[in-house]
């Protein structure tokens, strides 16, 4: 089967534009909203911002410094690869951070709703572009994945977690008020991140009962380039022996699936799912 389309991870200037890209919106998310209005971002960032407002460390710098023992650890259960590339994203990235420290005062908005709502966008929407190229910006990333590869704990749960002790240190030094707004701004950052990190690239199960079953599953293979699988299947009613179709899709291709179904049997069954992991050929691994 052939692969799908992978140029954000295999052109090196598509990728590192969309890297950079990522980046400086995410920064001027945190130093244009954030920052300004004393409220916190997620992972390292969130732990720098707090450094800063008691020492007035560059963020920047103190963004690299916690990095080196989570990369430490990165090289040793990770792929080299992407660790590699998360480094230098990281190193990039706490230069866009250190450069862009003082970014907030060319940004007129005082209202800390909005600080909180558009920061988390913008910081969400940096961070899903670099995503969505198969690297990272470093920091709790780096731990959410090796939680994911040694013990299957969800990137999620890892985040929030670390999140939550943010939060609450937030909330201890700065008012509970700031650690409420902060938690707005997470909440929006996650929508927004996921949202652009998995966009057009959801996959689905897909099962298709029919009387042509052969004809279907060779357009499915011939037309996606989709392996196809055969489960045997038995009516509790009428007993009758059937075939079912099985594949793996994306969420784009679902109405081509549909449109090949019904074009050799009008009563095709259709049946669609979510599917929260898929590894093997022609698709993705998802580390985050």
């Amino acid at each position: 089967m052939s692969k799908v389309n992978t140029a954000l991870e295999d052109n090196f200037v598509i990728r590192y534009s969309v890297i950079m890209l990522g980046m400086i919106v995410a920064s001027i998310g945190i130093n244009g909203f954030l920052r300004p209005a004393y409220l916190l971002s997620g992972g390292v960032p969130g732990a720098s911002i707090i450094i800063n407002y008691l020492t007035n460390i560059n963020i920047g710098l103190l963004t690299f410094l916690i990095n080196i023992p989570i990369f430490i650890l990165g090289f040793i259960y990770l792929e080299k690869e992407f660790c590699i590339i998360s480094m230098i994203n990281m190193i990039i990235f706490s230069i866009f951070l250190g450069i862009t420290q003082n970014i907030g005062q060319f940004i007129p908005i005082k209202d800390i709703l909005l600080q909180s709502v558009y920061g988390g966008l913008l910081s969400g929407i940096g961070t899903g572009l670099v995503f969505r190229t198969k690297s990272s910006q470093g920091g709790t990333d780096i731990l959410a994945a090796i939680l994911k590869f040694k013990k299957n704990i969800p990137i999620k749960d890892t985040t929030l977690s670390i999140n939550i002790i943010i939060v609450l240190i937030g909330s201890v030094l700065f008012g509970i008020d700031l650690g409420l707004y902060t938690l707005i701004g997470m909440f929006v950052n996650a929508s927004a991140m996921n949202f652009v990190k998995d966009a057009m690239n959801y996959q689905k199960s897909v099962m298709v009962i029919s009387k042509e079953n052969e004809l279907i599953a060779k357009d499915i293979m011939r037309e996606l380039k989709r392996g196809v699988t055969f489960l045997d299947a038995e009516g509790a009613y009428t007993k009758e022996r059937k075939k079912i179709i099985y594949c793996i899709v994306l969420s784009k291709e679902i109405p081509k699936i549909k449109e090949i179904a019904l074009k050799y049997d009008k009563k095709s069954f259709i049946s669609v799912n979510d599917v929260n992991e898929v590894k093997g050929r022609g698709f993705k691994e998802k580390y985050l």
